[in-house]
């Protein structure tokens, strides 16, 4: 019996043994937040960060820092970094709350593949919420991005810049801001997905709380860009951009997009969505601009794109012919039935005789002479309009066609609701 209890507890201590490596493992840490900033959300954040780390062969980290010993913030970072993960390739953003400063120190091969560009973005997206777990999140979100770019996922070598893996790509709704219910959501991303695939165009809705520094096109056109958004080689679409920091909404266009949504259009949407935009109906709004996206694409297929002289006709409720009718024949007969009680001193008079006054005009002669006859004639010149309502070129002093960061031409343009 007794060699039977010790058999059983040696077994127990040797599983213990291998298991013990692998849980230390699994308990390395990612995220540092030395003020406990994130709160509950630590593990989920650390565990995130860990899968990342994994399928890209990049050490991805985070430190949130109370201070930083007198030192630079990138070689405080530097050294909590090696301490940690010695020289392995890697990158760590540090953010001192105390002083409100952040740098990004980056480790082996990471140095030489991430440009400024690409730093830039990742403090952007740190910097855009207003809570610190929904800022690790952010920035693990777009630290994601911004590795696909140069790595296979679950692999640690290079690919070829732009590249996007499929499984990154973002949905067609990303309502960050969270302005729709649960089933407005449902039933406009089915819509947004629907459209996009009838059309090989994608119709992508996003609303944000912050820009994080960035103007509404800059963006609007990097979100589109980086997160996979567009249909073939020239990545074809449309992406509505919310942001409730300053109440901005920005439509940026790419590929075919440009062509299909013209200057003219893009205005002529504007006044179909904006209004529910302004009272709040963001359901409403975003489901007009989708169904005015699939509207415009079918027009530039089949015909000419929407322009200025070639703009959607509304239509008029029957009703509302008939409301206006009435009201027309009832004001025109105000009118006149003011101005005839005015005229007191008019008759009505039978011959053409009763007009005039007895002996006041006697005619002794009457011909009729031809004197001359006068022509004059002038050119009337008709010229063409030198603008028009299409979208312009980057050689357009209008600047409606830009170059992004990733290099990409977009169209597009926005404002405030």
């Amino acid at each position: 019996m007794k060699k039977q209890i010790c058999a059983v507890a040696a077994a127990f201590l040797l599983l213990f043994a291998l298991l013990v490596p692998v849980s230390a493992e699994e308990g390395k840490t990612y995220v540092f937040d030395e003020g406990n900033f994130v709160g509950d959300a630590f593990s989920g954040l650390n565990r995130q960060a860990s899968e990342l780390s994994d399928a890209y062969g990049v050490q991805v980290t985070v430190l949130i820092a109370n201070g930083t010993d007198g030192m630079r913030a990138v070689d405080y970072a530097g050294q909590i970094y090696r301490d940690e993960f010695g020289a392995d390739d890697g990158l760590m953003l540090i953010y001192d709350v105390g002083e409100n400063v952040w740098d990004t120190y980056l480790s082996g091969e990471t140095e030489d593949t991430l440009t400024e560009d690409d730093v830039d973005a990742l403090w952007n997206a740190f910097a855009a919420p207003e809570y610190y777990d929904a800022s690790v999140e952010a920035y693990l979100n777009a630290v994601q991005t911004i590795l696909a770019q140069y790595y296979d996922a679950s692999s640690s070598e290079p690919v070829s810049a732009g590249v996007i893996p499929s499984e990154r790509l973002k949905p067609r709704l990303v309502d960050e801001a969270d302005l729709l219910t649960d089933s407005e959501e449902t039933a406009l991303l089915a819509k947004l997905d629907e459209i996009s695939e009838r059309q090989q165009f994608d119709v992508a809705v996003v609303t944000v709380n912050s820009l994080g520094g960035k103007t509404p096109e800059a963006f609007a056109d990097d979100y589109y860009d980086y997160n996979g958004y567009g249909y073939g080689e020239n990545a074809d679409g449309a992406l509505l951009l919310i942001s409730m920091e300053d109440r901005d909404w920005h439509i940026s266009t790419c590929g075919y997009g440009i062509t299909a949504i013209t200057d003219a259009g893009r205005g002529y949407m504007q006044e179909q969505f904006k209004p529910a935009l302004s009272d709040g109906d963001y359901s409403g709004a975003f489901t007009t601009f989708a169904e005015l996206c699939d509207e415009f694409v079918t027009q530039a297929k089949t015909g000419e794109p929407y322009d200025v002289g070639n703009l959607p006709k509304g239509t008029v409720s029957p009703i509302m012919i008939v409301i206006d009718l009435v009201l027309g024949l009832v004001i025109g007969y105000a009118i006149a039935s003011v101005r005839k009680s005015k005229l007191k001193s008019v008759r009505n008079k039978v011959e053409a005789l009763d007009y005039t006054v007895p002996g006041s005009m006697m005619l002794t002669d009457s011909r009729d002479i031809f004197l001359n006859k006068t022509v004059t004639t002038r050119t009337i010149h008709h010229e063409s309009s030198s603008s028009g309502g299409g979208s312009s070129t980057h050689t357009s002093s209008s600047g409606r066609t830009h170059t992004s960061s990733s290099g990409r031409t977009h169209g597009g343009g926005g404002g405030k609701f």
